[in-house]
């Protein structure tokens, strides 16, 4: 990257609704909230990042992220940037304890850089990045009916892997849920659930024996975060493939992980690892112990997703497919892309993320006044 001079740093408080609440074992979620970070140079390249913070992921408010990517946004306007790890050095100290807040920067400074050098930002993350990655589609529906209904009409849109959260009834609830939905799709679609850390290592032994008699292909985050020796213990009897989710919050947390040979995946999301930059080291350190790498985003918006995609484009493909399918969740967004056709998404055709916000649509979602640093 030629050297970069910052003129400009825009962050926007947003707020974006769901269609319809979403359970999870962390509670209801009614809208996204957090922060859109826009960086621009002297010569009117922009770059964008989101800082949406998530309870249950040991992330800062969103009111905290919004404070450290202003002090970050004044310590690095004005001055010159030669890559992205150079900028998201600079602002370390601000940035220390807000991973969304790091996330945000980390991902405006590479797309930034990306579309000044003219190249999309997956082939500035790896040399042979993928044109389409197959993605898996979160179910929204709390109701064995109504999640059947809705498996069936993402197999008629081409999905060829499914997603239902569980943890948060009763586990018999649960299991009609989830047997509902494998009696809709048939054998030939993947289910993949998430219990969120939910269970305990006793209940999850006999759920998991349950579920594999279902044909789910993987369980992620059975039980608590930190509990890493249970979840290895709980792995080498598993007759399901498990996924460490909330477990991996950075670099240091995913090597824990590994090293308790805790997991057959790590889910990977660039939101709650502090960036794309943390999540591609991450990455390596997981091929390095032949553990399979799993990119998916919180409730982003279409920014946040289009982040993911171009990481996971730039990663080898795995045997699981991505989870980057939750833009039908929203009652809005930023931008229209990016979107699924047939179980897949196609990376944008320009520079950088490869589109911009729609600036009706940020109007539509902005709450409050926007802060802007200039230098």
């Amino acid at each position: 990257m030629a050297r970069v001079k910052l003129r400009a740093a825009r962050l926007t408080q947003i707020a974006v609704p769901l269609r319809a609440p979403l359970a999870t074992a962390h509670g209801r979620i009614h809208t996204r909230e957090g922060v859109l970070l826009e960086l621009e140079a002297h010569g009117g390249a922009r770059g964008f990042g989101e800082a949406l913070p998530l309870a249950g992921f040991d992330l800062e408010s969103p009111t905290h992220a919004r404070a450290a990517l202003a002090d970050a946004a004044r310590q690095l306007v004005g001055s010159e940037i030669d890559s992205a790890d150079a900028g998201l050095g600079a602002a370390a100290r601000d940035l220390a304890r807000a991973p969304a807040a790091r996330a945000a920067l980390d991902a405006a400074l590479r797309d930034l850089e990306a579309r000044e050098i003219g190249t999309s930002l997956a082939a500035s993350l790896g040399a042979n990045a993928r044109a389409r990655v197959p993605t898996a589609l979160l179910l929204g529906a709390e109701h064995a009916d109504g999640a059947a209904a809705e498996a069936r009409r993402a197999v008629a849109a081409g999905f060829r892997v499914l997603k239902l959260k569980l943890g948060t009834n009763a586990f018999d609830a649960d299991r009609a849920r989830v047997a509902a939905v494998r009696e809709a799709i048939g054998n030939e679609v993947a289910l993949r659930v998430d219990a969120n850390g939910a269970w305990s290592e006793a209940t999850a032994a006999a759920h998991l024996e349950a579920l594999a008699s279902l044909d789910v292909e993987l369980v992620e985050q059975p039980l608590a975060s930190e509990a890493l020796e249970a979840l290895a213990r709980l792995r080498r009897a598993s007759p399901v493939p498990l996924a460490a989710d909330e477990s991996v919050r950075d670099v240091a947390s995913a090597e824990r992980v590994l090293r308790f040979e805790a997991a057959d995946v790590l889910v990977v999301k660039p939101a709650a690892v502090g960036g794309l930059g943390s999540a591609l080291s991450i990455a390596r350190r997981a091929r390095e112990a032949q553990v399979e790498v799993l990119v998916t985003t919180f409730l982003d918006t279409a920014i946040g997703r289009a982040g993911a995609l171009h990481l996971a484009a730039a990663l080898p493909p795995g045997r699981h497919a991505a989870g980057l399918a939750t833009g039908s969740l929203l009652a809005d967004d930023l931008a229209p892309g990016p979107v699924p056709k047939s179980g897949a998404i196609a990376l944008p055709s320009d520079n950088g993320l490869g589109f911009s916000p729609d600036p009706a649509a940020l109007t539509r979602l902005t709450r409050g006044e926007t802060l802007e640093v200039c230098a």
